[in-house]
């Protein structure tokens, strides 16, 4: 893959150049709650909260917090659009400058449990950056410039793996989790033909009735099965139990795949080298649950 803070800096003019176009309070299809401004704001917040953890070197959740503590109000009023402009710029200069600086072994503290590096934000920053890249153009009606196989291949492995799995650390005590569906990722090349083995996705639901309201609560996961296993092993489903649940197949290019599991699916009609496609098949309620799991979208 290209040098991820290359391609972060050049995600990020993307953007910005995008957003200069719409109206501050158009809406972001992809993001329906936000506005092109509000899209604006969140690159620029996370840019500088990143540049924050790694400039200060922070390794623990209070180190994060006090990083998220210490950053400056979001503007508002008149001129605040052109305050946001200027400021994300600042903001992507001081997340590069970080970024090039410090080694992807080193320790700095992430969201993700499993993996406490510098390696994990700058792989998480190309494809924030990607990701709402796509989101304003989208917002500018504009045609989605090219993702490149490797972010894409990458990006596909980083959704289930990452964005997906980091959900089962989050299960309440209290919660019951349900296996579902298998789905496999299959990426194909240009002539249509698959170009591996795939990845196979364990398909749950966790639910339960939580202790201090007695509100029901629900949530689809997702993660990655064991390559070469049947069974997602750390005391997750058994191989038995994997062997009988439905079974579905989401085959693409790897640009389409990368866009449909980050929920980005609408951008696939308007790419600039034409429109590509996500085919889901399979058992019907694997195919229901795996829609439901996109729908569900990235957090």
């Amino acid at each position: 893959m290209t040098q991820a803070t290359d391609l972060i800096a050049e995600e990020a003019e993307r953007f910005a150049d995008a957003l200069r176009g719409p109206d501050p309070s158009a809406p972001v299809p992809t993001c329906p709650d936000w506005t092109s401004v509000d899209l604006l704001w969140h690159l620029t917040e996370v840019h500088e909260f990143w540049a924050g953890v790694l400039g200060t070197g922070a390794l623990t959740e209070d180190d994060a917090d006090a990083v998220d503590a210490a950053q400056a109000p979001r503007p508002e009023g008149p001129g605040a659009r052109n305050q946001l402009v200027e400021r994300r710029e600042h903001a992507t200069a001081a997340l590069l400058a970080q970024l090039t600086t410090r080694g992807g072994a080193e320790a700095c503290w992430s969201w993700f449990p499993a993996d406490q590096t510098v390696g994990f934000t700058r792989r998480m920053q190309v494809h924030e950056a990607t990701v709402h890249r796509v989101d304003a153009q989208l917002t500018a009606n504009l045609p989605v410039t090219a993702i490149s196989e490797d972010v894409a291949t990458d990006g596909i492995d980083h959704a289930v793996g990452v964005m997906w799995a980091a959900s089962w650390d989050w299960i309440p005590e209290w919660a019951e989790v349900e296996p579902l569906a298998v789905l496999t990722l299959q990426v194909r090349d240009g002539q249509g033909d698959g170009t591996g083995a795939g990845i196979e996705v364990e398909i749950a639901r966790w639910h339960g009735t939580r202790p201090r309201d007695g509100k029901e609560i629900s949530q689809l996961l997702g993660r990655p099965l064991p390559a070469g296993s049947r069974s997602s092993g750390d005391g997750g489903t058994p191989s038995d139990a994997v062997d009988s649940l439905p079974r579905a197949v989401a085959s693409g290019l790897a640009p389409a795949l990368y866009l449909w599991l980050w929920s980005r699916e609408r951008a696939l009609d308007v790419l600039e080298d034409g429109p590509q496609s996500v085919e889901l098949t399979g058992d019907a309620e694997a195919v229901r649950v795996v829609r439901e799991r996109v729908a569900q979208g990235v957090d």
